[in-house]
């Protein structure tokens, strides 16, 4: 799935069973994802320290270089991909970074490195992922937290089961963090009632989607 983006951006979001030969003609950088909120900043600097077979922990990636490609695996989870004139960011947001709000955590990143005007002016892609019907959870603290973290609409409370809409909180969280509406598209996509998709719960175990990003130019 190719991603609409402008020609200083290319991004490709590969579905289950889809080929991925010839991400690697770049230098590449995959971290290992730990459902936190850490984002590693790659320039032309310090890119050699950070590409495969490195693989610091992270859930996303920060380009600022033309000199390296970043990925990230999927399977239920949520890919988040923004950019902005001279930069591309991916994020892995489950439903713990999407409790501890990964995306304000990047944009905030953005808006240190380039000022509020570049957040205000980034655009965003939320992919495919578990749909609000089947992601619940029931008595422990995750559940709590994410109760208290996410919009009340959205999320459901059936008695002790509560239901989350992931990408619909991401769409709020990057509202609130200053995107203009037009500038965030969803993919719309259910990798549970997908079966184009991998998803964890449907017994994906090992084989997982793959959201690949490059820039073209410095």
């Amino acid at each position: 799935m190719r991603i609409p983006t402008p020609g200083h951006v290319a991004a490709n979001f590969f579905m289950k069973s889809e080929e991925t030969q010839g991400i690697n003609a770049l230098p590449h950088v995959m971290p290992s994802q730990v459902h936190g909120k850490n984002i590693i900043t790659i320039n032309a600097a310090n890119f050699p320290e950070y590409i495969l077979p490195s693989r610091p922990e992270a859930d996303g990636v920060l380009l600022t270089t033309s000199r390296a490609g970043a990925s990230l695996r999927f399977a239920d989870c949520t890919p988040v991909m923004l950019w902005g004139s001279s930069w591309v960011m991916i994020l892995h947001s489950g439903y713990k970074g999407t409790v501890l709000n990964i995306s304000s955590e990047g944009l905030g990143l953005i808006r240190g490195l380039f000022g509020h005007d570049e957040v205000n002016g980034a655009h965003a892609w939320v992919g495919p992922c578990i749909g609000r019907e089947y992601f619940r959870k029931s008595g422990e603290e995750w559940t709590v937290r994410g109760v208290n973290a996410f919009h009340r609409e959205n999320y459901d409370v059936d008695g002790e089961r509560v239901y989350f809409d992931l990408a619909g909180e991401i769409h709020a969280q990057l509202r609130d963090c200053g995107l203009v509406e037009d500038n965030i598209t969803l993919s719309g996509i259910d990798t549970l009632e997908d079966e184009r998709c991998c998803s964890y719960r449907r017994g994906d175990v090992h084989e997982r989607m793959m959201l690949h990003v490059r820039l073209m130019k410095e």
